[in-house]
């Protein structure tokens, strides 16, 4: 037999098919795009996301090794707070509204006339934001009363993709529950209390389940659609950040997940269950995890790759086209030949809104110390650094606050950088492994699609499929030298907060 794990993201879907031992027998990926309506709106068209999510699966279930081992389960990793309304017959009424859509603003201020944001915050364990799907909802039914009042079902991405599959009973794991702003993190239940001050339906939610229960199976008329040729039983998978702590191995207290990508995301593993004032000042958000009885944490900063990304493009493009020409990836011969000396200047890397501590929602990037000798290679060094440092900063709070953090394990597109692990961790003072497998999601939900059908216990598939490439322990020399910077970089976000 083989699993298919999915992966459905911002900019795109992945379906990959792993065999028993783990092995990659076919993969796919499509791309979509937002859609922007109305300033400040962010939806996905909701029937194209979902034609490119079946592609990737039609395409995988097409390759000639997938014929031979057919898949037998799957799982899926999913984007947060994006839900869609549903009506009774299934059709969809409305757009998925994605996480970032800033159109419930004032609903978000109407929520906090109810319960206060530090009362959501112990119950839901996530800080209140614009981001949160309660006020999104509220929105919908005071906004577009046609369609709220059509609606028989609001799904989120998850579950979603249980009702295409054609299952009846959607089901939806807690760590995907705890991004709603009305799940009661404790009890692992819908918060009736939260959702009655809004006079909000329980029953247009689907069932709370931990991450590897058996949900259902791929109805016959949708496997034949989509090429699967056994029986498919589907089981509950994980928001994308805990999913990527999963696939890590991240499965004891205080090992993180550090996903280097677009954004980069630390996902720390936590036994207890850490709702103090500190994590609430901080914004760190608290989630249920792939184990029964522990949670994750999330730190993150929005523009992490996309800042290198940036350099590329406005400062490097001549660089850029002269290693296109050649075949030869731009980063590599970025990263050629630095050292691990200050590089004088300071960057801080938020080009978009800045993620925890901050969320602050205006960009704020700056680099500062330059001089007429400045070079573009000392940019390119300080943004490195500034990124290294961020995260650093992220985790000391983290770590204030009352979260043990023993080491990162690195996945993602930064992770191709050695150079960039070796500084972070001397930086950090902290080891970095990095993984062998970059879509830790995938990998995550192969596990958990393996468990939900008795195929091998949670603990037993990490230890068999997750697997380090390479270590990283911390440079003392290095951390000396580069404290004194780190120091000044602290002051960087309150210096400059409300000059621009």
């Amino acid at each position: 037999m083989s699993i298919l794990g999915l992966d459905i993201g911002t900019t795109g879907t992945k379906s990959i098919v792993f065999d028993e031992d783990g092995n990659q027998l076919a993969t796919s990926y499509e791309e979509y795009s937002n859609v922007f309506p109305e300033p400040g709106w962010v939806e996905f068209d909701v029937e194209l996301m979902w034609e490119k999510v079946f592609s990737t699966i039609k395409a995988v279930n097409a390759d000639p090794d997938v014929k031979k081992d057919p898949v037998e389960a799957l799982s899926v990793s999913t984007i947060g707070e994006s839900f869609t309304p549903v009506d009774k017959a299934g059709n969809t009424l409305y757009n998925t509204i994605y996480s970032t859509d800033a159109r419930s603003v004032k609903e978000l201020e109407l929520v906090y006339e109810k319960i206060s944001p530090r009362d959501l915050f112990e119950i839901n364990g996530y800080p209140a934001s614009y981001i949160c799907p309660l006020n999104k909802i509220i929105w919908i039914k005071n906004n577009r009363p046609d369609i709220y009042k059509k609606t028989h079902k609001l799904l989120f991405t998850q579950d979603l993709l249980y009702h295409r599959l054609g299952i009846e009973e959607t089901m939806i794991d807690y760590s995907l529950c705890s991004r709603t702003l009305f799940f009661d993190i404790r009890d692992k239940t819908w918060s009736k209390d939260i959702l009655e001050k809004f006079d909000i339906d329980i029953g247009l939610f689907s069932k709370p389940v931990q991450a590897g229960t058996l949900v259902g199976t791929v109805s016959k008329k949708i496997s034949s659609e989509l090429g699967f040729t056994k029986k498919v039983s589907v089981v509950a998978g994980l928001h994308d950040q805990p999913a990527a702590a999963f696939g890590v191995g991240a499965i004891e207290d205080g090992i993180a997940a550090d996903g280097m990508g677009t954004v980069e995301c630390v996902t720390v593993a936590m036994k207890d269950l850490i709702l103090n004032d500190d994590m609430y000042k901080y914004n760190f958000s608290v989630q249920a995890y792939a184990l029964k009885d522990m949670y994750v944490t999330l730190g993150f900063n929005f523009t992490s790759g996309s800042s290198l990304k940036w350099y590329r493009d406005t400062l490097a493009s001549h660089e850029k086209e002269i290693a296109e020409s050649k075949g030869i990836d731009v980063y590599d011969s970025f990263f050629k030949d630095l050292d691990f000396k200050p590089s004088g200047l300071l960057v801080l890397p938020y080009f978009t809104a800045s993620g925890t501590p901050y969320i602050d929602p205006r960009p704020k990037a700056s680099i500062i110390g330059m001089s007429l000798s400045t070079t573009k290679k000392d940019i390119f060094k300080a943004i490195v650094e500034g990124l290294a440092f961020e995260i650093k900063f992220i985790t000391e709070l983290m770590q204030d606050s009352g979260v043990n953090i023993k080491e990162l394990r690195a996945v993602g597109g930064g992770s191709k950088s050695d150079y960039w692990l070796k500084l972070k961790s001397s930086v950090m003072d902290k080891p970095i492994k990095k993984m062998k497998i970059n879509e830790a999601g995938c990998l995550a939900t192969m596990m958990l699609a393996g468990h939900g059908i008795g195929k091998f216990g949670l603990k037993e598939a990490v230890e068999k499929f997750v697997k380090v490439e390479k270590a990283f322990e911390p440079q003392k020399d290095i951390y000396k030298r580069y404290l004194d910077s780190f120091n000044r970089y602290t002051k960087l976000y309150p210096s400059i907060k409300d000059l621009v």
